[in-house]
């Protein structure tokens, strides 16, 4: 089986593309109205109780909440942020989803939002002074629970069917590199120039969430490729 053939399986992998329109509506919608910057993302203190969700899906930054000293351009971080997380949701959530099923895929991401929304909050209460405000949004601390369930298939695809047949697909090669990627991001504490140690932990957090889930799903990633034994990748 090639991975190309479960992107184009009959299950339509609902919550990953619903979470990629969201981002990409929410993102657009900011950036034409800024004043709604602060409606979507998540702040402290809180504002509206929705923010402990539409933060997800949040990837505009303004001008003004760029640091000075980082001198970059809000409209190209923006893109780049919404590009990258995109990067995450759309080949790895699609395939998490195929061969998890859309109920364990939202177990997935619910496990990894109560961690990331805690710790968000947490912090943020911490460290906020009175009269300051802080911000915060964006899908990584979500996306990245995927990137472990995406390798054990590999792992789980390679073993089946040889590995030698996985690394000739042309898809392997645009994945395994984004894996790779996003892991080394995740233990990076500088991402852009912009975030730091505080980004870097939400994202190995949302790795940890991700192996524990892979481990307590893993029959079902197997199970999902028994019923094609014998067909060549």
């Amino acid at each position: 089986m090639k991975i190309r053939n479960i992107y184009l399986s009959k299950k339509v992998p609902v919550i990953s593309i619903t979470i990629a329109l969201l981002c990409i509506a929410v993102t657009v919608i900011s950036a034409a109205i800024p004043s709604l910057v602060y409606s979507f993302s998540f702040t402290y203190p809180v504002r509206n109780p929705w923010q402990f969700i539409t933060y997800i899906f949040e990837q505009y930054t303004p001008q003004e909440q760029i640091p000075p000293s980082m001198e970059l351009d809000a409209a190209r971080l923006s893109v780049g942020h919404l590009m990258y997380n995109l990067l995450l949701v759309i080949p790895f959530g699609i395939l998490a989803e195929k061969v998890l099923g859309a109920k364990k895929f939202l177990i997935l991401c619910i496990a990894a939002w109560i961690p990331d929304i805690s710790a968000i909050f947490i912090t943020c209460a911490a460290i906020t002074q009175e009269g300051e405000e802080n911000v915060c949004k964006g899908a990584s601390g979500i996306a990245f629970a995927f990137v472990p369930v995406v390798l054990y298939i590999f792992f789980v695809m390679g073993k089946k069917y040889g590995f030698g047949k996985l690394f000739k697909q042309i898809s392997f090669y645009f994945l395994m590199p984004m894996a790779i990627m996003s892991i080394v991001i995740a233990l990076s504490p500088s991402v852009a120039g912009v975030t730091g140690i505080f980004s870097m932990i939400l994202h190995l957090i949302a790795i940890v969430v991700g192996t524990v889930c892979t481990i307590v799903f893993r029959k079902t990633v197997k199970g999902y490729f028994e019923p094609v034994n014998g067909v060549k990748i």
